[in-house]
């Protein structure tokens, strides 16, 4: 099965502009990055999101049309007037990624779960039928 992320964000000409960035701004919102790891295991995917600080109730997973699509946000707490930052590198901002998974995982069991900054789910693979002998006639 090909399971590449699919980015629609990407731009080739800000590549290196962006390569040692943890973030990058698109349109008004910063865009983070987090790393994804896919694992093949003998009877499902399982796929891992680094998404620490990330309340629960900020991540969207969602299935549709053979893609599978992670959306999280981070929201910073904000400053009180007459607070002077004088360093900021904690990140706020969006993340999405989508991962083609075609029709060979089965969606009604794809559980997820979000242990300490880790969202993991896993999605049964789909067994493919047995192949049942079948007698072809002669005319």
């Amino acid at each position: 099965m090909n399971m590449l992320p699919r980015e629609p964000w990407f731009d080739r000409d800000r590549l290196w502009d962006n390569f040692f960035s943890p973030a990058f701004r698109v349109g008004d919102e910063d865009f983070f990055q987090p790393r994804v790891d896919i694992i093949d295991k003998e009877d499902s995917y399982l796929f891992v999101a680094e998404l620490p600080g990330v309340a629960k109730e900020d991540i969207q997973v969602h299935l549709e049309d053979g893609v599978l699509s992670i959306e999280a946000k981070i929201n910073q707490e904000h400053q009180q007037e007459g607070d002077n930052v004088l360093r900021k590198e904690r990140r706020s901002g969006f993340f999405k990624r989508n991962i083609n998974v075609g029709k060979a995982i089965q969606a009604k069991d794809i559980s997820a779960e979000l242990v300490n900054g880790l969202l993991m789910l896993r999605a049964p693979k789909l067994l493919p039928e047995p192949q049942q002998k079948q007698q072809i006639n002669i005319s």
